[in-house]
């Protein structure tokens, strides 16, 4: 099982009601259930983790999981609030407003982890990893997945949430890299954390550090050296978990051709590491035709041209 391990979030996306008036739409997100349902639809047998609550957003994110497929058995619902997210249509991208102070994520306790029997690897990174306790618990989990289990984190910076605990964030981040096989980051994400240069990142125990450039696909970076594979034009209609939808490809594709093992994955030659990106930027490229996070699945990604 691959566990997806974050936050589960109501993105609450813009809609028009049957009068014209403009509204919002719930639906299921967060980018620990986003990776959880696209690996399912790709094949892969996920798992989630992550404070999902008792409420009725919380149910939403529940069914919406359980008809995919992702198994839900390292949760226990609680009584806190769900996150909701507000998306905000913009030129080139998508505004967010955030809602989660007090919420079932933020306030995920150390009592709630799992065992990680049958756990082959893990997925972090978001807005799960800002705010303590939940990014103490979520670095903790990562502690106790040990060296065995391949380990994949999406830093997914979200700067307006950070508030005063920049330095304490930073600082989590950096420790969880040094811990991580594999790390994606986007161009948003390195403006922010300024490796200098992002080959840097290799010198800990990561083996894959891919860089997304949005509509101008990705640089990736092994002991193999660099390099970048562009993305097929495409008419982006909403570019909504892309990034989650990107990493449940890679990892996909990494478990198709026996690599979801650190030392295996360390041992890789250029190709299938190329094979993975190649196939992470195409569901992602597929998921970005489609409106809300709405990953492909297996199916149609090899029917698709």
């Amino acid at each position: 099982m691959i566990l997806c391990c974050g936050e589960a979030v109501i993105d609450m996306l813009p809609a028009t009601t049957d009068e014209g008036a403009a509204a919002f739409r719930p639906a299921s997100g967060g980018a620990a259930v986003n990776v959880a349902i696209a690996l399912a639809r790709l094949g892969q047998r996920a798992g989630f983790f992550g404070g999902l609550s008792r409420d009725a957003f919380g149910a939403q994110l529940s069914g919406a999981m359980r008809r995919e497929g992702v198994d839900l058995a390292h949760v226990t619902p609680v009584a806190a609030p769900s996150t909701l997210a507000f998306v905000h249509p913009a030129a080139d991208t998508q505004g967010f407003s955030f809602y989660d102070q007090n919420s079932a994520g933020r306030t995920l306790a150390i009592t709630a982890l799992p065992p990680l029997d049958g756990v082959r690897a893990l997925v972090f990174g978001g807005l799960s990893l800002i705010h303590r306790p939940g990014a103490g618990t979520f670095e903790t989990l990562m502690q106790m997945a040990g060296p065995e289990r391949l380990i994949l984190l999406d830093a997914n910076i979200r700067p307006a949430l950070i508030e005063d605990q920049e330095q304490g964030y930073r600082q989590r981040l950096t420790r969880m890299m040094a811990m991580a096989d594999v790390l994606k980051f986007s161009d948003e994400d390195l403006d922010w954390l300024r490796p200098d240069p992002p080959e840097q990142l290799l010198l800990g125990r990561a083996s894959l550090v891919m860089h997304t450039h949005g509509a101008n696909g990705a640089t990736l970076y092994s002991r193999h050296g660099s390099q970048h594979l562009p993305t097929a034009p495409q008419r982006a209609r909403d570019t909504v978990g892309a990034g989650d939808t990107f990493c449940a490809g890679v990892l996909a594709s990494l478990a198709e051709q026996g690599l979801l093992q650190p030392a295996a994955l360390a041992r890789a030659g250029a190709a299938p590491l190329t094979r993975a990106v190649a196939y992470g930027i195409r569901a992602a490229t597929y998921s970005v035709t489609r409106a809300g996070a709405n990953p492909p699945t297996k199916k149609e990604l090899s029917c698709g041209p």
